[in-house]
């Protein structure tokens, strides 16, 4: 390890030393506009919690071809992905579990009903703009699963189109993996409108975990006059994947799988189909009001195999989700420091399900949800501003919540101290509520508060300073545990605890030379019920409350990025990244009638890339990226049983691309 580290530090030299003499002025440009955290535009600088933003420019560079690839590189979410490219990912926000990230598409949620998680790989990366992520509680804008955090996941606006242009792009690398987008833009008067398609294909990792995505969307826009405009949406998305599960034990291979995976014929196969309106009305330099209209239908089947029978039939499960999504949000500004926002959110969930295995089964849930929020930020004195965030919500399938939120802002010269204190909650999923014969329609929503407290120093960009401390305590969790009769059902059996510091820095060495730095350091407990002995020809079942390190959380995290520029076009980025140590608890029932929990590791790993951009022409970009350079054997997804060897990442992967942009 220290001869490769040396090898690093002196091919990072020279490439310093030779690019020196060419290293321009850059003209830095940021961003001040963040839509997320306060549900239209506000500056950056008036909001009281962390935040991060993903430019278009780094989705472009970061990107082998899915948002998860984007997302890994950012220090303030911890991916688990479970395969290469486009397949089952979590999202975790300062410890959070994945079902307590809202992910957002234009402002509007795409967590699955039924699963409380999100399918990233629907969600073409092509079309995105920006990516905007909130990292703390706002329900209190919201409402349920806004609970470690929120990404808003932001597509291109047609309405920003003034010429006609098209983009071309086309990637290839490492285990056979394809992409290729395109896009052609145009407006004619006061209609404008985007064409895009996109197309992905890879042999992954193991057997079995081949994929190919394709689709292709329609965007649309027309200026009613300067004051007001319209936007229509409409997009189709395909993926079929394979389904290979964890690596096998080579001890106990499964009947249908073989020695890189659990699996050679369970699949996974995708219709997506969305349209959406906007409209956008300004009344005055004081009132604006937004409303948001979305209809989201996916199909999904699902093919496996029996691993525990001889009969090789393949069994078809088909589920199929519709999703209607509508708000309406009016701001009134008093002056550049106060101003008022109201909204109401609407949604109604239809899902259906049909399992053919182990007999034939059929449920039909659905749900809606009404919402009611309002935000009223005011200047206390010259230099502190504060926010006042409230939520009513209304749920059919378990009743109302409140979440309130307070936040405050105090500016000092080039100092920024804030301050967020929020109650939120996470709401239990089709499946915890109504799943045939094991559902539990009486379980009630996980809630927790949380409170961040923080400093932002900036220097004009030649200097960035960001310091955060949080902690979030929560009751209710909701897991699926061994009932008294010994069928596992969902209930509020659980509690956690977080605290920890978050750091941010950035720094320009020289111009056209700069360094990015992010930590978190972070530690946390869960307390949770479990099963310790069980007789079942007695009928007698122990349970006991367990405290134990929570699961899945990384003690510390650190990521660092060295970007370097030039006069000649070219950009390098080395890219590195570190996770700590993760712990994840296993039954084990080989002493029956105890039952004792195993504890399993997945070790700590370090991950470097290196990601280089040519401008060829104003028109013409190439595009290399090494993945894994020191070929590093990890997984970040912990496996099904203790035994067998998790879901692995890739060794070390190339990847090639070209864009063309005129």
């Amino acid at each position: 390890m220290n001869y490769h580290f040396y090898i690093t530090i002196k091919c990072l030299l020279i490439a310093i030393t030779l690019f020196a003499d060419t290293l321009p002025t850059p003209v830095y440009q940021v961003d001040t506009v963040f839509v997320t955290a306060s549900r239209l535009e506000n500056n950056m600088m008036n909001l009281p919690v962390s935040i991060s933003l993903i430019d278009k420019q780094s989705i472009k560079h970061n990107s082998i071809g899915d948002i998860a690839s984007v997302l890994t590189k950012d220090n303030s979410v911890f991916m688990r992905n479970y395969a290469l490219i486009n397949g089952a990912s979590q999202i975790s926000i300062l410890g959070s579990t994945s079902q307590q990230v809202l992910v957002l598409l234009d402002g509007l949620p795409i967590n699955s009903p039924s699963l409380g998680t999100p399918d990233l790989g629907l969600i073409p990366v092509n079309r995105l703009r920006r990516i905007e992520i909130v990292k703390g509680p706002i329900s209190s804008l919201y409402g349920a699963n806004a609970f470690g955090g929120v990404v808003n996941l932001i597509t291109e606006n047609p309405l920003t189109v003034i010429k006609p242009t098209i983009e071309v792009s086309l990637n290839y690398g490492s285990y056979q993996t394809t992409n290729a987008g395109f896009a052609y833009k145009n407006s004619v008067g006061n209609y404008h409108f985007i064409i895009d398609g996109h197309y992905t294909k890879t042999n992954g990792l193991r057997s079995n975990d081949d994929g190919k995505t394709k689709g292709f969307g329609f965007s649309s826009g027309y200026n009613l006059d300067v004051t007001k405009n319209l936007r229509f949406d409409f997009q189709y998305e395909t993926k079929d994947i394979g389904l290979p599960g964890p690596k096998p034990n080579l001890s106990a291979i499964p009947r249908y799988g073989d020695s890189t995976a659990y699996s050679l014929y369970d699949r996974q196969s995708d219709n997506l189909y969305l349209t959406k309106l906007i409209g956008n009305w300004t009344f005055s330099p004081k009132f604006e009001l937004q409303v948001n209209t979305r209809y989201r239908a996916n199909k999904t089947d699902y093919l496996s195999v029996d691993q525990y029978s001889f009969d090789t039939t393949l069994y078809l499960d088909k589920y199929s989700t519709c999703s209607f999504n509508q708000n309406i949000i009016a701001r009134y500004q008093f002056n550049q420091m106060r101003k008022v926002v109201v909204g109401y959110d609407y949604s109604h969930d239809w899902f259906s399900a049909y399992s053919k295995f182990p007999i034939d089964t059929a449920w039909f849930p659905s749900d809606s949800k009404n919402g009611l929020f309002s935000e009223i930020s005011f200047d206390v004195l010259r230099n502190i501003y504060a926010l006042i965030n409230g939520r009513f919500d209304y749920h059919s399938s378990f009743g109302s919540f409140v979440s309130p939120a307070f936040g405050f802002i105090w500016r000092i010269n080039k100092v920024k101290f804030r301050g967020h204190i929020g109650r939120a909650f996470r709401a239990p999923t089709l499946n915890d509520l109504y799943w045939p014969i094991y559902g539990n329609k009486n379980i009630k929503p996980e809630i927790g508060n949380a409170v961040q407290i923080g400093f932002d120093y900036s220097n004009e960009d030649n200097l960035v300073l960001k310091m955060t401390i949080f902690s979030r305590q929560t009751k209710n969790l909701i897991a699926w545990t061994p009932d008294s009769s010994g069928f596992w059902r969902p209930a509020n059996v659980d509690s956690a605890f977080i605290a920890g510091i978050e750091l941010n820095g950035k720094v320009k060495i020289i111009d056209g030379l700069e360094f990015e730095g992010s930590g978190t350091i972070q530690n946390g407990y869960q307390v949770r019920k479990e099963q310790v002995f069980n007789d079942w020809f007695n009928n007698i079942s122990e349970f006991r409350y367990v405290k134990r390190k929570q699961a899945n959380l990384p003690n510390t995290t650190f990521t660092a990025n060295l970007n370097i520029e030039n006069h000649l076009g070219t950009k390098i980025v080395i890219f590195g990244k570190y996770v700590g140590t993760r712990y994840n608890y296993y039954p084990s029932y080989d002493s029956l009638p105890k039952i004792i929990m195993l504890t399993k590791k997945l070790p700590a790993f370090v991950n470097l890339s290196l990601h280089i951009n040519q401008r060829l022409s104003n028109w013409l970009n190439l595009k290399l990226i090494i993945e894994n350079l020191y070929n590093t054997h990890y997984a970040e997804q912990f496996g099904n049983s203790y035994y067998d060897y998790d879901y692995p990442r890739p060794g070390r992967s190339i990847f090639a691309g070209i864009e063309i942009k005129k």
